[in-house]
């Protein structure tokens, strides 16, 4: 036995799908921000503490500050980066593609603009031998040697065409093999980006596992505030400083292989392109 929904339901069954599908994933984190009421908070439980204490409590949160500051400029640049490279690649790829494309455009076309400048002469070629046959046929020799001398003559500039031709495709051959080897060295090449961007992704995964981290500290943090507990509240600001700081790392290691890739790309185009 099935149930059977209430059509009028429908529409708000869907309505709320879809909100839950557009919230973001981390939505439920909470955000990590400098705020002037939690300054105000954070002066308060340095003020209640001793002077050893509210000395920390008030660098470590200058520190916090100064590494927040550090991964977004950090986060930024590497994004600044990174668009440049996707750019950058996608134009050399197409680059790469048309190594030597008029080369190979222009020896076809001479193998084309031969064939076509012979064929008169290779079509007259084969009405007088098949004339020659017939008049051999018919045992006519004053016609078979008067066609046969225009044959043997004829066939000189035959032999001569496609020798020519023969020269132009062999050309054009050359003119492709080469321009197919300059591809692949290019993307052989353009390749190296590769294993550099699993690195980045590597570098990432661990981003991420760092940031991931970071919401039950910093409410840790706030909760210890809010208790006045400048101890809990300095040892939650160190390990937030500690993390920071690994992760304003990490960004410097993805920006540095983005760095090789934007060497690889450039090193790329100044070679083969």
């Amino acid at each position: 036995m099935s149930l059977k929904m209430p059509s009028r339901l429908v529409p708000f069954i869907l309505f709320f799908v879809a909100l839950i599908v557009a919230l973001p994933a981390g939505v439920s984190a909470a955000a990590i921000e400098l705020t002037s009421s939690l300054k105000a908070s954070l002066d308060k439980t340095a003020a209640s503490a001793d002077a050893k204490k509210g000395a920390r409590l008030r660098e470590l949160y200058a520190e916090l500050g100064t590494q927040l500051k550090a991964d977004k400029d950090a986060a930024a640049k590497v994004k600044a980066l990174q668009y440049r490279n996707e750019e950058a690649v996608i134009l050399v790829r197409k680059q790469i593609r048309e190594i030597d494309a008029a080369k190979v455009s222009r020896s076809a076309a001479d193998v084309q603009q031969a064939k076509t400048r012979y064929k008169p002469l290779f079509d007259g070629y084969t009405a007088l031998n098949k004339q020659l046959s017939l008049a051999k046929s018919l045992k006519s020799k004053t016609l078979s040697s008067a066609l046969s001398l225009q044959a043997q003559v004829m066939k000189l500039s035959v032999q001569a065409a496609r020798e020519d031709i023969k020269k132009k495709e062999a050309a054009h051959k050359a003119v492709k093999t080469a321009a197919s080897g300059k591809i692949k060295a290019a993307r052989d090449s353009l390749a190296a980006i590769d294993s550099l961007k699993v690195q980045i992704r590597a570098q990432r995964s661990s981003l991420s596992a760092t940031r991931n981290g970071l919401s039950p500290v910093w409410s840790n943090f706030k909760y210890a505030l809010k208790k006045n507990d400048a101890g809990s509240a300095g040892n939650a600001l160190a390990s937030l400083v500690a993390s920071f700081k690994s992760i304003v790392a990490q960004q410097s290691k993805i920006y540095a292989l983005e760095t090789k890739i934007s060497d690889t790309i450039s090193a790329t185009r100044a070679r083969y392109l």
